[in-house]
């Protein structure tokens, strides 16, 4: 029977293979976990991002009602002023009631000129800040999530070594030999 001179280093370089692989599983669950987790977070972003967008549209609607209020009020005033009726009856210079008329137009300039704006440029910028905003939060979630498990480098296993233990045995032999030969002589 031949002694393995490693026997001992391979039992510990094989401890270390296990816990290794046991490290290494733990952390691959950790990071499945996590990945629930950005998954979720994307979700969310998401439902974020159209209440954003939704939100922009709904206070571009809420311009334009005020918008039309104002168009409809300039519209009743310029249609009830006594001077535009009085130059309907005739008799009356041509220009009687422009002024109201002017400010009629006025008005309807103004807020097509803010409905341009809301409408356009503004909803541009709000959809572009929530599409940002999303971008942010989703590489935020990114991050959070890290790199996944990795094994790393190999435990390197010991050979066998029999030649050690052969002659350790050997020499233990010899001993013994001699140290009957001295003992007989």
């Amino acid at each position: 029977m031949c002694i393995d001179a490693n026997a001992g280093l391979r039992a510990q370089q094989k401890q270390r293979w296990r816990e290794k692989n046991a490290t290494f599983a733990q952390q691959g669950l950790k990071f499945f976990n996590k990945e629930t987790s950005l998954r979720r977070a994307k979700d969310r972003n998401i439902m974020g991002y159209t209440r954003d967008t939704s939100d922009a549209y709904v206070r571009a609607l809420y311009a334009q009602g005020k918008g039309r209020v104002a168009v409809r009020d300039a519209a009743a005033r310029f249609f009830s002023d006594k001077n535009r009726g009085r130059s309907l009856q005739g008799g009356r210079a041509r220009s009687a009631g422009r002024n109201s008329y002017l400010k009629y137009l006025n008005t309807v300039s103004k807020v097509d000129s803010v409905m341009d704006a809301t409408f356009g440029r503004n909803m541009a910028y709000a959809q572009e800040g929530a599409r940002r905003k999303f971008l942010n939060k989703n590489a935020g979630a990114r991050q959070a999530l890290g790199i996944p498990a990795s094994y790393g480098a190999p435990v390197m296993q010991s050979g066998t070594d029999y030649f050690s233990g052969f002659l350790n045995l050997a020499s233990q032999v010899v001993g013994i030999g001699s140290g009957i030969h001295s003992w007989s002589s």
